[in-house]
């Protein structure tokens, strides 16, 4: 009796013990004692959701892939090298230039000021002419500077697209008037401000100024 219960504990344990490992009936997964889901085909999930295929791929939870020789896709579609240099549509690297002209967000103003950048910003009325006949000069000056120092945002002013934090920040810097050139610095110190109508010219020669 005493050796058929210990034979019938020995297999309890057994059992429990490869509970873990044994794959599940429906799906053919199995579950690694840390957490990782094993794919009938090989692929692994990692418990913070990390997929890593069988051919050694990558796929990191924000959707970026990172191939076995270190290339990275983002889920931009962006393509960087194991160099860190990024590798345009025909495969050859190239490095990134020109500053970004995007619309400001809050959010986007105050990562660049923590990181000590310093600031363009362009106060933008979308019914104002002039403002739409400066907007490709401040686009095509600013793609042919090549700096990481300079930031530009397109604020809105006083048109039916201004949100409170476009609002708050004309008040801050005193804009009275669409179309007002303004650099600040990380601290927020006034660097420029201008009412001009400015070149292709002027916008890498005033800006580039800062980069």
């Amino acid at each position: 009796m005493k050796l058929l219960i210990g034979v019938g504990l020995a297999l309890m344990l057994i059992t429990f013990g490869c509970v873990s490992n044994a794959p599940n009936q429906s799906t053919g997964d199995v579950v690694q004692p840390d957490g990782t889901v094993v794919k009938p085909d090989g692929t692994m999930v990692k418990p913070d959701g990390t997929m890593i295929k069988p051919d050694g791929t990558m796929v990191k939870t924000d959707g970026t892939m990172v191939k076995p020789d270190g290339t990275m896709i983002k889920p931009d579609g962006t393509m960087i090298g194991p160099d860190g240099q990024v590798i345009e549509g025909d495969g050859e690297t190239a490095t990134t230039s020109g500053v970004e002209y995007v619309p400001f967000t809050k959010v986007a103003y105050d990562q660049a000021k923590s990181e000590g950048k310093t600031i363009f910003l362009e106060f933008y009325a979308n019914w104002c002419p002039i403002c739409k006949a400066q907007a490709p000069k401040l686009e095509e000056g600013l793609s042919n500077l090549n700096s990481d120092q300079l930031v530009a945002f397109r604020v809105n002013y006083k048109d039916n697209e201004t949100d409170a934090d476009e609002t708050a920040l004309a008040q801050k810097f005193n804009i009275t008037y669409q179309h007002t050139h303004v650099v600040v610095d990380s601290s927020e110190k006034i660097l420029l401000k201008s009412n001009e109508d400015w070149s292709t010219a002027d916008v890498e020669a005033k800006l580039g100024a800062f980069s």
